[in-house]
């Protein structure tokens, strides 16, 4: 493969390219042409597709994940262009790897990059051996020991902001639910805490998904059965079932204040049915107070006049800001943080450039780790967080929450640390206090700790 042949483009990865001509006609009896297909299109090991299974092969992965693999393999494709390197010439990964190491980025950033060209290498027949393997490793395992001596902790972790149940009401305290629009926002909001969910998953929801039930509780001081109002919700598609091959089911029972996800569900649910909606997307476009189609069209006709992903995102982000949970950035750490910013202060470096590009995404990422964060993954994690508060098992929040058991994701959501409450050092304390606080008695020189002065 030499290096101006991409093997992928923004258009058709993991699939080259639209072929010409077309396949050969062949004909009926009368010498009528039939076409198999229109055109067809080729893969990087050489098989033909037609378009139409092409395009289905493509869409079959996620949108987000496509993208995000369309754009680490064509920076990979630049860069062996600008360092005259073929991409599938042994050592040009692990070399390509090295580079996004000595420009400041993450080790998992450089595991995830090397991960999308193994697989699209693999696609073209050049599939990346073990030594190659194992020099990625070695980089990355390098990376991970530099950042882990870093003076300033740029290497911790960068996590979303917990949304803690105090924070949810501040946010919603925002909202003028008299407005379709501010029905619709404590809607979206309180489903997307109770639900632990990330931001596609309310967003992703049909009316059909969401439904009224009743849910029967043993009072565990009376004995008393008890009937409580609760909100079955069918997931149908979500970040580990992007097919839609399951469903996962979501059981919330209503709460006695503000945050209540089912009254927040009933006031929308008024909404829909007085503007005649009664299929489709559940959280809809809102204008001018009116419940509208309006806007630009989504891939998929059944979710005309919903809300997407990103709608949630902001509205968690603009939300928290209202409600004070964050401050407002200074123009230089607007800067910072602003990608074309990086590319003209990078262009200026000139000959300094991977050195000023490596600080200056060290100084983001500080900056990112002094911040409250409140994105799409603070409901989450703030539900989680509190669920382990009460005392909730794991097992059980992992059933509950879609985790799969002994998720690494949901590690880094709990707090692994022993409780104050149980810290050995306390119970220390606590015998020492019980024994007077004595100290033992200092040994004099030559004497045996086990058999007293020799």
């Amino acid at each position: 493969m030499s290096v101006a042949e991409p093997w992928g483009d923004n258009e058709n990865v993991p699939l080259l390219d639209l072929a010409g001509p077309p396949p050969e006609p062949w004909g009926d009896e009368e010498g009528v042409p039939l076409w198999l297909a229109p055109d067809r299109v080729v893969t990087p090991s050489g098989r033909t597709l037609a378009a139409a299974t092409a395009r289905r092969v493509r869409l079959a992965t996620p949108a987000n994940t496509r993208r995000g693999r369309e754009s680490r393999t064509a920076l990979f494709v630049a860069w062996c262009r600008d360092h005259g390197r073929v991409p599938s010439d042994p050592g040009t990964v692990p070399d390509y790897a090295a580079w996004l190491a000595d420009r400041g980025h993450q080790p998992e950033t450089i595991e995830s990059y090397a991960g999308t060209l193994a697989h699209f290498l693999a696609l073209s027949g050049e599939p990346l051996d073990a030594e190659d393997r194992s020099y990625v490793s070695a980089v990355v395992n390098h990376r991970s020991a530099e950042l882990a001596a870093d003076p300033d902790g740029a290497g911790d972790a960068l996590q979303a902001t917990e949304c803690s149940r105090e924070d949810l009401a501040a946010m919603l305290a925002t909202l003028d639910r008299t407005t379709l629009a501010g029905r619709r926002d404590a809607c979206a909001l309180t489903l997307a805490w109770y639900m632990a969910g990330r931001a596609s998953e309310p967003a992703g929801l049909n009316i059909r998904d969401v439904a009224e039930d009743v849910a029967e509780i043993v009072d565990p001081e009376t004995g008393e059965l008890l009937e409580l109002s609760a909100l079955v919700i069918t997931l149908r598609r979500s970040k580990t079932n992007p097919h839609g091959r399951n469903t996962d089911v979501v059981r919330i029972v209503e709460q006695d204040d503000e945050t209540c996800p089912l009254a927040a569900w009933r006031q929308w649910r008024v909404v829909l049915a007085a503007a005649g909606v009664e299929r489709g997307p559940l959280l809809r476009r809102v204008k001018n107070d009116k419940v509208t189609t309006a806007g630009r069209p989504p891939r998929d006709p059944e979710r005309a006049g919903g809300i997407g992903d990103r709608t949630i995102r902001n509205l968690i982000r603009d939300t928290a800001a209202a409600a004070g949970l964050t401050r407002e950035l200074t123009a230089g750490e607007r800067r910072l943080l602003s990608t074309a910013a990086e590319a003209e202060d990078l262009a200026a470096l000139e000959d300094a450039a991977e050195r000023g590009a490596a600080e200056r995404r060290r100084q983001r990422r500080l900056l990112r780790q002094s911040l409250r964060r409140y994105i799409g993954h603070s409901m989450r994690r703030g539900q989680v967080r509190h669920q382990q508060r009460l005392g909730v098992p794991r097992h059980i929040i992992e059933a509950a929450n879609r985790y799969r058991p002994g998720s690494k994701a949901l590690s880094r959501y709990l707090d692994g640390l022993v409780s104050w409450q149980d810290n050995p050092t306390v119970l220390m304390r606590q015998t020492g206090r019980a024994t007077g606080g004595r100290r033992p008695r200092a040994r004099s020189a030559g004497e045996d700790p086990g058999n007293g002065p020799q």
